[in-house]
């Protein structure tokens, strides 16, 4: 015990002085270059700003200890910046002629778990969606609470796993008068924990604010995930639309309307002109974004020359003529209306739905009956391996049982686990825990949907649970018990 209380002990006195170090990290001064932006975007008092910044040499004084990235949000005439990779939250305040101050605003310790976060204001209330960390990808919205100074979870219908990186192409957007947030595709990990391999999910989806919930849009057109992925540039907002480019080409989007296209043709001549006399040799710092009715280029040099260039933009200027959806929602309802055109279409969706219910019913059943007796017995294999001792006499004592026709008492699973002579409430706590992870395990490695472990209520105490082997899968438990007697 003595041991253990040490270990403890050791354990927060470096927790703590982590927590100090992160805390005394010094932010070093604003670069000439830096400033420059700064003067630039707060000369407009009312378009608002946010920048994604993941460049190695544009910080705003921040170590890369405490960020992989920074978020750059202007809303009306204060500029804030987040840390990616923490919960920092600060306020740029400008004192005096080309000089600014950062004024930290949360109470939070560094956490580590938040890198790649989408960043944004949804009216004066600044949140926070997704990120990743060395485990897994978040999959919540957060927001910045003005009373408690911490990020506090907004709860929603749905987990929504994002990241964004440098380059890995994802597109979304804030509409203030609609309360949605749009965005192009989620990022999910792979068998988990087995693997850390990420994939997306190339569908586009739609929060509502106002409701909490979220909403499938339908599935990414592969055309715009192709021109994203190879935009590595800021994306920037233009009334309801996204605007940016690629390949010297100005696209735009607009997800309310689902609706994507390029600028018209006179447009795209002058901003290429303008690009290739602004950035001609390899610029230093190079950003493009919209203030007000103009779309900015901008080139920075490490001693704070700022040289522009601006091309106005009209709403007459985005090309509706050869638009192309972002989403397939639209040839979904196409297909609805053309089974049962006189059909109203909540109608037709009803029949889709139960179409799509019978199918997967027998689909299931199908797959079920066609996994070969060979690879079955592998993966219930790998799942025995992955099991502690302690796991395994749990399900070895729960067989036995079972097979006698008896039920296992609570007291022999508090004595297999070695929490016998412990409180009630960590015995609990205790069985909870062990049961949940040989469930989890199980469906990982089989790749099952039902629990291994199911319990149910005593029938003469119903303050007692029973503990069984889901009798789905007592056949394989049995073969596994042979094999390693």
């Amino acid at each position: 015990m003595s041991l253990k209380v040490l270990f403890i002990s050791l354990l927060l006195i470096v927790v703590n002085l982590s927590c100090i170090a992160q805390n005394e990290l010094l932010i070093k001064p604003f670069s000439k270059a830096e400033i420059a932006l700064l003067d630039f975007i707060s000369a407009d008092s009312t378009s608002d700003q946010n920048f994604t910044i993941f460049k190695e040499n544009f910080r705003f004084g921040v170590t890369p200890l405490l960020a992989n990235g920074i978020s750059l949000l202007k809303q009306k005439d204060k500029i804030y910046m987040q840390l990616m990779g923490s919960g920092r939250v600060y306020e740029i305040e400008k004192n005096g002629k080309n000089a600014y101050q950062l004024l930290r605003l949360d109470s939070t310790r560094y956490a580590g778990s938040n890198f790649g976060t989408i960043n944004g204001f949804y009216k004066d209330t600044l949140f926070q969606l997704g990120g990743i960390g060395f485990w897994h990808i978040r999959d919540n919205f957060t927001f910045f609470s003005k009373k408690t100074h911490e990020w506090e979870v907004l709860g929603s219908n749905k987990r929504t796993p994002v990241f964004q990186g440098p380059g890995n192409g994802i597109l979304f957007k804030t509409e203030q008068a609609s309360g949605k947030f749009y965005i192009s595709q989620l990022v999910t990990q792979k068998d988990f924990p087995k693997s850390f391999v990420t994939t997306d999910i190339d569908s586009c989806f739609a929060f509502d604010f106002n409701s909490k919930t979220w909403e499938t849009l339908g599935a990414l057109n592969p055309e715009i995930k192709e021109i994203a992925n190879k935009c590595k540039d800021l994306k920037t907002d233009f009334g309801p639309y996204l605007v940016f480019h690629q390949d010297l080409e100005l696209y735009w989007l607009n997800f309310s309307t689902n609706q994507f296209g390029t600028l018209s043709a006179p447009k795209q001549a002058e901003f290429k002109e303008k690009w290739l006399k602004l950035y001609k040799g390899q610029p230093v710092h190079l950003f493009q974004f919209v203030l007000g009715d103009n779309f900015y280029l901008v080139r920075i040099e490490d001693d704070g020359k700022l040289l522009s260039e601006k091309i106005k933009i009209t709403e007459k200027d985005f090309n509706k003529e050869t638009t192309k959806p972002i989403y397939s929602n639209s040839t979904f309802v196409l297909v609805l209306k053309a089974l049962r055109p006189s059909w109203p279409i909540i109608e037709n969706l009803l029949i889709v739905f139960i179409a799509l219910f019978g199918y997967r019913i027998i689909a299931k059943k199908i797959k079920k009956k066609s996994i070969p007796l060979e690879m079955q017995s592998i993966l219930y294999k790998n799942f025995l391996s992955s099991l502690t001792i302690v796991e395994k006499e749990l399900i070895q004592a729960i067989y036995q049982c079972q097979v006698k026709r008896e039920q296992i008492s609570i007291k022999a699973i508090n004595k297999i686990i070695g929490v016998h002579q412990k409180d009630i409430i960590t015995q609990n706590k205790t069985r909870s825990d062990n049961f949940l992870r040989i469930n989890q395990k199980f469906k990982l490695a089989t790749r099952e949907q039902e629990a291994l472990i199911v319990k149910q209520r005593e029938a003469t105490d119903k303050r007692l649970y029973n503990y069984n082997i889901n009798a789905v899968f007592i056949g394989q438990i049995e073969k596994l018990n042979l094999d390693n007697q």
